[in-house]
């Protein structure tokens, strides 16, 4: 008398774009007690211009798992990021204090604003030191951020 092992038979049961998602619903998966492997992803990981071509990393399953796992996937999306937008806090806007414009940035400045000891130090180094403020690009003025919490 001999054995002989059922067969499973391996399906495809989704393909992505980049192996970290891949990765992800894979976790998910394998945390329900399915097992599964993917392929491709190395040749995707290399080169994503080779991800449409080759199929995008695959995800396998067994084929008596593919209903189990197609709802686990189905009910819970793999997000792409940690964390979503809406949960990130919002940078504040700051407004020039002379024109009430938020096309304003914060760098170098572009005039000569020296302090004292910055005089000094910049003498002493042979090159200008600049410290960094707001600068509105529309009426041109440059401010410090103490200005404008004065306001």
């Amino acid at each position: 008398m001999t054995f002989e092992p059922a067969e499973d038979h391996i399906v495809v049961l989704e393909s992505f774009a980049d192996p970290i998602t891949a990765h992800l619903a894979k976790s998910r998966l394998e945390a329900e007690q399915i097992p599964c492997f993917l392929t491709n992803e190395n040749l995707v990981s290399l080169n994503r211009l080779y991800g449409p071509a080759s199929g995008g990393v695959r995800l396998h399953v067994r084929e008596q798992d593919v209903a189990a796992a197609v709802e686990i996937l189905r009910y819970e999306t793999v997000p792409m990021t940690a964390s979503r937008a809406e949960d990130e806090p919002q940078p504040d806007i700051v407004h020039c204090p002379r024109c009430d414009s938020t096309d304003v940035a914060f760098g170098p400045a572009t005039r000569n604003t020296y302090s004292f000891p910055m005089l000094m130090l910049s003498v002493l180094l042979g090159y200008p030191l600049r410290g960094k403020r707001y600068h509105c690009f529309h009426c041109r003025h440059e401010f410090k951020r103490s200005e404008v919490e004065n306001l």
